[in-house]
């Protein structure tokens, strides 16, 4: 399997996220690793899990990318406007991947979920994308 690598999908989804007027008005910022005291609302570039797809005749990945959206002052409705917004950007998005070519990505579940400090929402959104060696 070539061009493993978890960081250059996440890179081409962070330009793109980070790169929106309209998703920067619903969020302070997207994040790898959010500094401590972050400002809400804000998202975090979560897990990512490669596994191969490759042919007799090309090499691939199907990479498997969550998000996390943190909010507080807007509760639930906050959370789900802004993922609605990163569904938009994301789903069967045309992303450019150093190294690879992206065949596609697609949207595959999503939760929003109350903290247990009673106040904090977490959303979380699953995509999954396949991808093949340059």
């Amino acid at each position: 399997m070539s061009n493993f690598s978890h960081y250059t999908l996440q890179e081409a989804i962070y330009g793109l996220l980070s790169g929106d007027s309209t998703l920067s008005s619903l969020v302070t910022a997207v994040y790898d690793r959010p500094p401590q005291d972050s400002a809400y609302p804000y998202i975090t570039l979560g897990e990512s899990t490669i596994n191969d797809w490759s042919t007799k005749t090309s090499n691939g990945t199907e990479q498997l990318l969550t998000l996390h959206i943190w909010s507080r002052n807007g509760g639930r409705k906050e959370s789900a406007l802004i993922m609605q917004r990163v569904y938009q950007l994301l789903h069967q998005a045309s992303l450019s991947v150093t190294g690879q070519a992206l065949v596609q990505i697609r949207f595959v579940t999503s939760d929003i979920t109350l903290e247990s400090d009673g106040y904090t929402y977490q959303g979380i959104m699953r995509f999954r994308a396949f991808l093949e060696s340059n």
